[in-house]
């Protein structure tokens, strides 16, 4: 009996023992990372010589301002008679020339009373032999000629009254707004709250289309990317929380959420140090950062932690990672 209390009362503290050490155990090791900013690339869609740059490099925008203006004389003309004709469309034919169309019509008409009774007439003499067949076929061809004639001068007369038909509006509005659209392009903006970082052209300076004007960074659009190990994939989630404490701001921590997590391993990332790094399986973590203060900048060096990692684990450092 007694032999079975000690053994209990081993096994107790052996528990125990194995509680404190476990709750103990240090949160996984902080990986160091670059801040980073998203970038955006502005030019035109369409060609043209550059006539105004409002903004220098390090000039902060806001959306809508202006980065480069393109000349577009050419275009201004275009648009110019583009719209007249869809104005003319729109308005339809005159009432003057509806009504000279419905003249003609009824002139024609009176001409081919007249034409058909002297076709009838002809008719009749040729049956009596008073007149010969081929005057007689001249007088019925003619009338035959008025029924298309007035029958062509109705058609007109009915289609001006109809005015312009609608696909030919529509067709004349949709080549306004793409002369409209190419206009636009002419005045290269700012998407948002951005810094101008890289202007790479001058007054003057002829561009063909899709041609880079400018480099913007976001500076409301800041990340950091870390490599973690394998083991730690399977504790991962995007939308997870993670902290990041930077170099030269003491006592402060940014937050953040993890936006991409990588499928692919890789065995070099660019921020690791020693050997025994290099020959880890590691994955890339994407954080999009928080800096509603503006304390951030890109390019600062730091230490990212996962809150929700701080559970106790092995230490990665002795795992032996094949060499690949």
């Amino acid at each position: 009996m007694r032999k079975f209390f000690k053994l209990l009362i081993l096994m107790t503290l052996v528990a125990l023992a194995a509680w404190l050490w476990v709750s103990h155990v240090p949160a996984r090791e902080p990986l160091s990372g670059t801040v980073e900013v998203d970038e955006v690339h502005v030019g035109p869609r369409f060609g043209g010589r550059i006539e105004k740059l409002p903004h220098q490099e390090g000039d902060e925008l806001q959306a809508g301002d202006a980065i480069a203006e393109l000349d577009a004389q050419e275009l201004t003309a275009r648009r110019a008679l583009a719209a007249a004709q869809l104005e003319e469309m729109e308005h339809g034919p005159r009432p003057s020339e509806i009504e000279a169309a419905r003249q003609d019509w009824e002139s024609l008409k009176a001409q081919l009373v007249f034409a058909q009774a002297d076709a009838k007439r002809a008719t009749g003499l040729l049956a009596s032999r008073v007149l010969s067949s081929s005057e007689a076929e001249k007088t019925i061809s003619t009338a035959d000629a008025l029924v298309k004639s007035a029958e062509a001068a109705r058609n007109r007369y009915e289609l001006l009254r109809e005015g312009t038909r609608p696909e030919r509006i529509a067709q004349a509005r949709a080549q306004l707004a793409d002369i409209d659209a190419q206009l636009k392009e002419m005045r290269i903006v700012a998407p948002g709250h951005s810094i101008l970082e890289v202007l790479s052209v001058k007054v003057g300076d002829v561009l063909a289309a899709n041609r880079e004007v400018a480099t913007l960074i976001l500076p409301d659009h800041l990340w950091i990317r870390v490599y973690v190990p394998a083991t730690w994939l399977g504790d991962l989630r995007l939308g997870q929380k993670a902290e990041l404490r930077v170099d030269g701001i003491k006592d402060k921590v940014f937050y953040g959420t993890v936006e991409q997590i990588n499928r692919e391993a890789e065995y070099t990332p660019r921020n690791v140090q020693t050997v025994e790094d290099r020959v880890r399986q590691v994955f890339g973590v994407k954080v999009r950062l928080e800096n509603s203060d503006g304390a951030l900048r890109a390019g600062m060096s730091g230490e990212v932690t996962f809150p929700g990692l701080s559970m106790p684990v092995p230490n990665e450092r002795l795992i032996p990672w094949p060499i690949r």
